[in-house]
């Protein structure tokens, strides 16, 4: 066998080259990536290192200013105390009396100190006498430096004399109305405080801030001076940081000291000859870095492995059944339910064929039962109509019966005036009318009729709807009003009185104990201003009315009853829609008809446990010959 046309297949077989790819990217792009996050990562981390440790350098030499601050304002409040007379500073004991108060205030003073220009000298705490007596202020370091610069003077560490220990002192002339020099006070503070004061500074997890003076490059403060017991690992740390770094005339470097690195950052200190360094150790910054690095080393060298073996197994057994599946889904896709899709190896992607194949099928035996499910539907929901048609009927027809049966009632009962049993035999005639139209408008539900318009007196056909239904449900109170002149309305007299009389019986069914039922009219010239009226749950039942510029009047029929939830609301005018057990859902939906025919709208306000407002919006008829027509005659 020839290498060369082997080499050639190779050369041209997709797997091979997928693997090639993704072995290349994977060992070149992900390392690089690596090694270059690695790289910018390091970099950010020495600038943050940086302007960490100059950042802090000079907080701490703004907070080392904040503290000797506070001494200076007070050696201040003395001499003015002094200069204002409200000391006599001839007056030894008056001076220490306001020293010691000084003290107990500012417990934090090691020594307040006065001398005058005759060598007089005063001391807080106190001395014993022979000290005060031969002890010259105008040959201390203090004394000196105040009349030096004849203002606030800080001095440099020196020892005092009284209890032999480091420190410095602030120091301020003392001139009387003539701007005559008369004395300086000062106020001394152990160079231990300084330490203490550091001490009490977190940088970082192991950095330490300090003070040194330039001059002799002695450590001023630095809080291992007030640890116990002493080390001088710290000192000598600091004094060879100091020597390479003044080499170099730098502020900011990193030095090597017994096999550690260390960073550190200097910064001058404002009014005296110091400086405030501040050191921490590399590893306290580096220590994120380091972590990341042998992290990313790891998931490189796992992942390169791990990648390399994928791709091949990617390369070998994906491409080619992908391709295979990817066909049959345009096959199917395209409606041929019946393809199916012949992969045998691999076997996750033959497992996948297999699934997608039953799916195929599945697909075809659901669209073959969907059919014919929907053409078992079709019929079942023409049968269904049937059924709540008839339903229907037989709810439209029960209303009237029942004013039927009451009126009979009336006619029956000979102890009834003439006149009231001749009103009843009118509604009896009147009503069984009625029910011939009910019975031709649930024929033809599908395709109402058309209302017959004529101008109708709305006022007086609910007047008769009110008289007629409160002779059968005694224990309900049905209430009308309405303005003296009430405009007509074009409509179909028949048709509005089916309406209001089904939103009455509702009313009362909606009260089964009883209550009131009110039947209000008066004209509303929008629907906005009455639906700001009341809060609660509120439905729309239909458009409103057309706005043409004619007076709208508007009827509200009103109940106390249970209410309807929010829920129902929305549903209850879609056609056989009921919460009624001996209910079919039809009243309201033939009342929508209604409404909507006649360009009129329904509105809907509930809440439940309050009630329920059915609210009819017409627009009244144009006026004639001067007055409104008022023809109520069909």
């Amino acid at each position: 066998m020839s290498f060369f046309p082997q080499l050639s297949r190779f050369r041209h077989s997709f797997r091979i080259r997928i693997f090639m790819a993704l072995t290349l990217i994977i060992s070149f792009v992900i390392p690089g990536t690596a090694y270059f996050c690695y790289r910018q990562a390091a970099v950010v981390i020495e600038e943050q290192m940086q302007e960490f440790a100059l950042g802090s350098a000079n907080q701490i030499s703004k907070r080392v200013e904040s503290f000797l601050s506070h001494h200076t304002f007070n050696v201040k409040l003395i001499k003015g105390l002094f200069e204002n007379g409200l000391i006599d500073m001839t007056d030894d004991k008056q001076i220490l009396r306001y020293f010691n108060l000084f003290q107990k205030e500012h417990p934090e003073f090691f020594n307040i100190i006065f001398g005058d220009e005759t060598g007089r000298f005063l001391m807080s705490p106190a001395q014993v006498p022979e000290v005060h007596k031969t002890f010259d202020p105008r040959v201390r370091p203090w004394y000196q430096g105040a009349l030096t610069t004849l203002d606030i003077h800080w001095t440099d560490v020196y020892l005092f004399a009284s209890a032999r220990k480091p420190g410095i002192t602030v120091s301020v002339p003392i001139y009387d109305t003539t701007e005559k020099l008369q004395a300086v006070c000062g106020i001394d503070i152990d160079i231990s405080s300084f330490s203490e004061f550091l001490k009490g500074i977190k940088i970082g997890n192991r950095g330490v801030a300090y003070i040194f003076d330039n001059k002799d490059g002695r450590i001023i403060a630095h809080p291992a001076l007030v640890q116990q017991p002493w080390q001088s690992f710290h000192t000598d740390l600091l004094r060879s940081i100091h020597k390479d770094l003044k080499t170099g005339e730098k502020d900011f470097g990193v030095s090597q000291f017994k096999g550690f690195q260390y960073v550190t950052a200097y910064t001058a200190y404002p009014g005296n000859d110091w400086t405030v360094g501040v050191t921490l150790p590399v590893s306290d910054m580096f220590e994120n870095v380091m972590s990341i690095r042998r992290a990313i080393i790891s998931l490189v060298v796992g992942g390169i492995l791990l990648a390399s073996l994928l791709s091949y197994l990617i390369a070998m057994t994906i491409a080619r059944p992908l391709t295979r599946l990817r066909q049959g889904i345009e096959r199917i896709s395209s409606g041929d339910l019946d393809y199916k899709v012949d992969i045998r190896d691999p076997d996750i992607a033959a497992s996948l064929a297999r699934s997608f194949n039953q799916m195929a099928a599945s697909l075809n035996r659901s669209n073959i039962e969907l059919k014919r499910t929907y053409a078992e539907l079709a019929q079942n929901e023409k049968l269904a109509a049937v059924g709540q048609m008839t339903a229907g009927i037989a709810h439209e027809i029960k209303n009237p019966l029942g004013i039927i049966r009451g009126s009979a009632q009336v006619v029956a009962n000979p102890e009834r005036p003439m006149v009231m049993r001749e009103k009843a035999a009118d509604f009896i005639i009147e009503e069984v009318d009625r029910l011939n139209h009910t019975l031709t408008a649930f024929l033809n539900f599908a395709k109402p009729p058309s209302p017959r318009m004529k101008p109708t007196d709305l006022r007086l056909l609910v007047e008769e709807i009110a008289t007629s239904v409160e002779q059968q449900y005694t224990d309900h109170t049905f209430r009308v009003t309405a303005p003296e002149q009430v405009p007509s309305i074009h409509g179909d007299r028949d048709q509005l009185h089916q309406v209001v009389l089904n939103l009455v019986l509702n009313a009362v069914q909606a009260m089964p104990a009883g209550g009131p039922i009110d039947i209000h009219l008066s004209p509303a010239p929008n629907y906005d201003t009455l639906a700001e009226t009341d809060t609660g749950p509120f439905f729309v039942g239909q458009e409103h009315v057309t706005d043409t510029g004619q007076p709208v009047l508007a009827l509200h029929i009103t109940d106390k009853g249970t209410g309807i939830c929010t829920e129902r609301l929305q549903r209850i005018f879609d056609p056989f829609v009921s919460y009624r057990d001996d209910g079919v859902g039809l009243g309201l939906s033939v009342v929508s008809q209604i409404v909507k025919a006649h360009g009129a709208s329904i509105d809907v306000w509930s809440r439940e446990g309050r009630g329920t407002r059915f609210t009819l919006l017409f627009e009244t008829a144009m006026e004639e010959d001067g007055h409104a027509a008022a023809n109520t005659t069909d």
